[in-house]
């Protein structure tokens, strides 16, 4: 009852002593009654007679006489409370007692400029109007505010806080500093963190006000949104949704900035890939992209040339870094309306010479000097240094300082030798195989293929010869898709041409066409008879690459098992060892790269590091973290959880990430010596989308579920005038009409 009463009164205070003054005529009514006392006489009969013929009409006059002066009683607390006949009417700011929760879009597709400003601006600009509205009804509406970037908490000291000119005074003060985020958010999150705000507050007219920009990506197809909205409304939650952006505006995007960085060298061209996509409706002309180093723009610029509106460009270009250190590259598009999604980030460790180890079974180790010539013919060109060591050194050397392991020709493993490998493999670590006379097909397949994941077929026991058909010239190696031999697709390759390659180790053929090779190995290259070449599979964070003859012209009965590294299609050769090189180089080295929003996680080896940390932003402000005992191992990798046994792990998060642009992580080790780090954080991609969901969409995907739809700019919805005005002179005149009948009413009935 008391929901009701809220509901229809704008002032339900004076509800319930309005009801107990209906008590007042009926008690006035029966005194009435019982102030005669009977007294009979001589005319006795003949009254007796006339009251009988009387007595209905009487007591329907009296009674009529007693409804009406309740009813005055009902009209005048109606006039009072300040009635109002639809309480839908108090659903927007009209001073019935309300809870009303506003959702503040501020993801970074809030940050697109509008005449006046931004979208974002917008935004709090409707916020101010609704506080401002309900605080000329001051003790009649409460708010709470929540940010679509932190659903879990209302905006500091704007939860269930009363409307009234001291927040309107704060919230002057408060709204310039609160700043849109760069980040991306599902707005179901929001919703839903408004419905528990409002789940136990049953005694007020309950809003949610949605103000957003209504991108289609966000709202369209959103299952979980929808769901959340139906939710509102089965529990009688009144939904709003404000829009801000009436129009979209045509967006040039940077999507994507990557690199080959994992063999990056002082002195080495690197290269590396940009996308922009055309988020708009019209092809873009002229596309430029600046390129900066360090905070230096380079003396060049990408020329994109026309994008099509829904297209996306990639172009490829190189950097050369002079110095051996932490570098920090920027591709820079020209500012327009959403200006967020106009830079990308990528931090870059460059060190002198990245280290390749070529473990050789071969006498001489004459299979690895074709490699160590490829690799590293002129180390100032491809940044990698080759260090060739027999079977035995692999039990002997830290693997994990390599960035690349290639096995040649190896007889057999020892155990520790195979665990060393694994671990190095699984930790992010490449690995390359060549076979060649020496290998032990039985032992291979008994040690390395199955559980252990370093070998990804089974090999028949010895090596036979390509049977090539008759006829024509068809060249012993065809090539796939692979990233590796791109360079040489097309119709001709007359570098791969030139290559013969005679003997092969094949597929166990005794063993089940199914259980021959390990799940999900791909095939990078066949022979010309079909059968396998060149494999690639993954163990871990790790690649394996396996090709199934030698790397050298080893010869067996007097026959050159292949020409590739000594024949005419040498330069092949190289080409395609420096691309594997790139392709397989383990990928733990390169600097990590995030999406703004996520925190920075440091943990770090008691045993070695002290607790201070510092993480420099892109803005240049400093921030002093202290790590602590670390409690739970939930991001930490199998091998630290595996130090954390014996040696205690300190751990400290940043999170204040919302900053696009290259942090520096800073650690101590005990010695006071500084380590540092660079990450990356980029806007994500698809907040560039700009395209809008109209009303008609909205409402197509929302179903049956009533909400209103502003539109932007508007405020009309934001009522200024009392919905009880248009009821009060109907009380009035209704007031004075029943007043004169029971006026009326009473002298008839009276005695006079």
């Amino acid at each position: 009852m008391s929901i009701w009463i809220l509901q229809h009164f704008l002032n339900p205070a004076y509800f319930w002593p309005g009801v107990a003054l209906i008590a007042a005529p009926i008690i006035i009514h029966l005194i009435h009654r019982l102030r005669y006392r009977t007294v009979r006489f001589a005319a006795m009969e003949f009254l007796l007679a006339s009251e009988q013929r009387n007595r209905r009409r009487v007591m329907f006059e009296q009674l009529l006489l007693l409804l009406l002066r309740i009813l005055l009683i009902l009209l005048l607390v109606a006039l009072i409370g300040r009635m109002v006949l639809d309480p839908e009417e108090l659903s927007l700011f009209q001073g019935a007692k309300a809870h009303h929760v506003v959702i503040l879009d501020d993801t970074a597709s809030m940050q697109d400029r509008l005449a006046d400003g931004t979208a974002f601006d917008a935004a709090k600009t409707v916020l101010q109007k609704v506080v401002a509205e309900g605080a000329r009804r001051p003790g009649t509406q409460k708010l709470s505010v929540i940010l679509m970037s932190r659903p879990e908490e209302s905006m500091s000291g704007l939860s269930e806080r009363d409307i009234d000119p001291t927040l309107l005074t704060e919230l002057a003060d408060r709204l310039p500093l609160i700043e849109c985020t760069h980040q991306s958010h599902d707005p179901a999150q929001a919703i839903v963190a408004a419905l528990d705000r409002l789940g136990e507050d049953r005694g007020a007219v309950r809003q949610v006000h949605v103000v957003s920009d209504f991108r289609s990506r966000d709202w369209l197809d959103n299952k979980s949104a929808t769901s959340a909205l139906q939710d509102l409304a089965g529990a009688d939650v009144g939904i709003n949704l404000v829009r801000c952006v009436g129009d979209i505006h045509d967006n040039l995007s940077l999507t994507d900035l990557t690199g080959s960085v994992e063999i990056a060298a002082a002195g080495v061209p690197v290269t590396f890939h940009a996308s922009i996509a055309n988020r708009g409706t019209r092809e873009t002309k002229d596309v430029r992209a600046q390129l900066l180093l360090d905070g230096q723009r380079l003396p060049r610029t990408l020329d994109f040339g026309t994008i099509p509106p829904g297209e996306t460009l990639s172009r490829r270009f190189e950097v050369v870094f002079d110095t051996p250190k932490l570098h920090r590259l920027q591709v820079q598009l020209g500012e327009d309306a959403f200006i967020p999604d106009d830079a990308r980030y990528l931090a870059v460790n460059v060190p002198v010479e990245n280290p390749v180890l070529i473990i050789d079974g071969s006498p001489a180790a004459e299979q690895a000097l074709y490699l160590a010539d490829a690799l590293a013919a002129d180390k100032s060109v491809t940044g990698l240094a080759p260090a060739i060591h027999p079977p035995d050194d692999l039990r002997k050397l830290p693997l994990d300082r390599f960035h690349l392991i290639y096995l040649v020709n190896v007889p057999e493993f020892a155990p520790d030798a195979i665990d060393a490998l694994q671990k190095y493999v699984r930790g992010g670590g490449g690995l390359v195989w060549f076979l060649g006379p020496a290998v032990n097909a039985v032992s291979y397949n008994a040690t390395l293929f199955g559980d252990t994941g370093l070998f990804p077929i089974q090999l028949a026991k010895a090596p036979s010869q390509l049977q090539r058909p008759g006829g024509g010239h068809q060249p012993d190696i065809v090539i796939g898709n692979n990233p590796v031999f791109a360079v040489f697709q097309g119709e001709e390759n007359p570098f791969i041409d030139a290559v013969f390659v005679n003997r092969t180790f094949p597929p166990d053929r005794e063993v089940a066409e199914g259980d021959r090779m390990l799940p999900e190995v791909d095939v990078l290259a066949t022979l010309s008879d079909s059968r396998p070449l060149i494999l690639e599979h993954r163990l871990g964070a790790g690649r394996i690459v396996t090709c199934l003859t030698s790397a050298g012209p080893v010869e067996t009965d007097g026959e050159v098992w292949t020409n590739w590294a000594n024949g005419p299609g040498r330069v092949s050769f190289v080409v395609v060892q420096l691309e594997l090189a790139r392709h397989v180089a383990r990928r733990d080295r390169a600097l990590p790269s995030q999406t703004v929003g996520e925190p920075i996680v440091e943990r770090l080896n008691r045993a070695f590091y002290r607790e201070d940390v510092e993480i420099t932003a892109p803005d240049d402000q400093v921030t002093r973290l202290k790590a602590a005992s670390d409690e739970s191992t939930e991001d930490a990798s199998p091998d630290e959880e595996a130090v954390t046994e014996t040696v205690p792990m300190l751990v400290t998060r940043y999170r204040e990430t919302d900053l696009p642009g290259i942090y520096a992580v800073t650690r101590y080790t005990q010695d006071q010596t500084a380590e540092q780090t660079l990450i990356a954080f980029n806007v994500p991609a698809e907040e560039g989308e700009l395209e809008l969901a109209n009303e008609e969409n909205l409402r197509r995907q929302l179903g049956n579920i009533e909400v209103e739809i502003q539109a932007p700019g508007e405020f009309n919805w934001i009522r200024s005038d009392s919905p009880g005005s248009e009821i009060r002179w109907l009380l009035i005149v209704a007031l004075c009409l029943i007043g004169i009948c029971e006026q009326l009413l009473a002298y008839r009935l009276s005695y006079h």
